[in-house]
């Protein structure tokens, strides 16, 4: 689905309360010279492969509900830089309503993938 927050909100909607989010997403890198060469190169990534390569999917998922659990901050051994970031992780749909915003995230710095 081209439209992410939609998707990740459908997907909240239809989560029963404590169910599982498994994800593993390219992201837009922290690096600021990495993330203008995605923002250069996103249109390329999207008509080879039809992936966006640079959206802030941790924002996303939390601003759609999700309370995120854990997360960590990989690159893809051998892949172009544009497309290495990645983050894997998990989110539930929280057992109450909760402010997106203030959910605490665990999030760890692991090697690069090889």
């Amino acid at each position: 689905m081209s439209d992410q927050p939609r998707a990740l909100r459908q997907l909240r909607r239809v989560l029963r309360p404590g169910g599982q989010l498994l994800f593993i997403e390219h992201v837009r890198s922290g690096d600021p010279r990495l993330a203008r060469h995605q923002d250069r190169l996103n249109w390329l990534n999207r008509l080879v492969v039809g992936c966006e390569c640079n959206r802030p999917t941790l924002t996303t998922i939390t601003a759609a509900g999700f309370a995120v659990a854990q997360v960590e901050d990989l690159t893809m051994a051998k892949a172009p830089s544009f497309v290495s970031p990645l983050i894997v992780g998990t989110a539930a749909a929280p057992l109450q309503a909760v402010n997106p915003g203030s959910v605490p995230v665990a999030r760890s710095k692991a090697a690069e993938n090889r």
